[in-house]
């Protein structure tokens, strides 16, 4: 996430886990005879975790409905093996700029 550790800094984003609930609990119904009509059927949910960012008007300054984003930790273990893979490039390319001004200064 872009400017994370600044925005976490300011106050304006912050970290969550929340419990989405997928499907509700239902209690058991009967009817007037005492014979079931409905089963019980237990609550389906899952755990999230969530980015919460705060959210204002650019021309007014007045505070907007927070945004969220859900990440899972695979996501973000997926976003540091690609910036290590990033820099693992951008420092080869420094070193080929490095080999060629060295070469370039021996002459």
């Amino acid at each position: 996430m872009k400017n994370y550790k600044a925005l976490k800094a300011a106050n304006k984003v912050s970290v969550q886990k929340v419990k989405v609930i997928q499907k509700a609990k239902v209690d058991e119904v009967k009817d007037g005879d005492g014979n079931i009509t409905t089963p019980a059927q237990p609550e389906h949910s899952r755990e999230e975790l969530q980015v919460v960012c705060k959210c204002y008007d650019a021309n007014t300054g007045e505070a907007k409905d927070d945004s969220t984003k859900s990440y899972t930790l695979l996501d973000v273990k997926s976003e540091i093996e690609a910036c290590k893979l990033e820099v693992t490039g951008i420092e080869a390319k420094q070193a080929e700029w490095e080999e060629l001004e060295k070469d370039l200064k021996a002459l």
